[in-house]
């Protein structure tokens, strides 16, 4: 792993995250949303601002996801993109 890059883990979604209402959707993100938050608070020193540097490993794993045709991680991070930007 390169200077870099921080490895925070691995997320699990449902296989059927497509099939789920928005409301099961908007639930399972905030969950995920909250346990990224959790790890970066732990791991990243406090003058870097969290929600920044989430959102910068947000965007940087959907375009990894697009590349390995992991199009159902890609919708997730994206959603959860959306939830911060609201």
């Amino acid at each position: 792993m390169s200077a870099n890059h921080v490895r925070l883990g691995e997320i699990e979604i449902p296989d059927d995250y497509f099939k789920l209402t928005e409301d099961q959707k908007k639930e399972i993100c905030l969950e995920l949303l909250d346990n990224m938050l959790r790890v970066i608070n732990k791991r990243i020193r406090p003058e870097i601002n969290h929600i920044h540097f989430l959102e910068k490993l947000l965007v940087s794993s959907i375009q990894t996801n697009v590349e390995n045709e992991k199009y159902e991680i890609c919708q997730v991070l994206d959603d959860i993109r959306k939830l911060i930007n609201e």
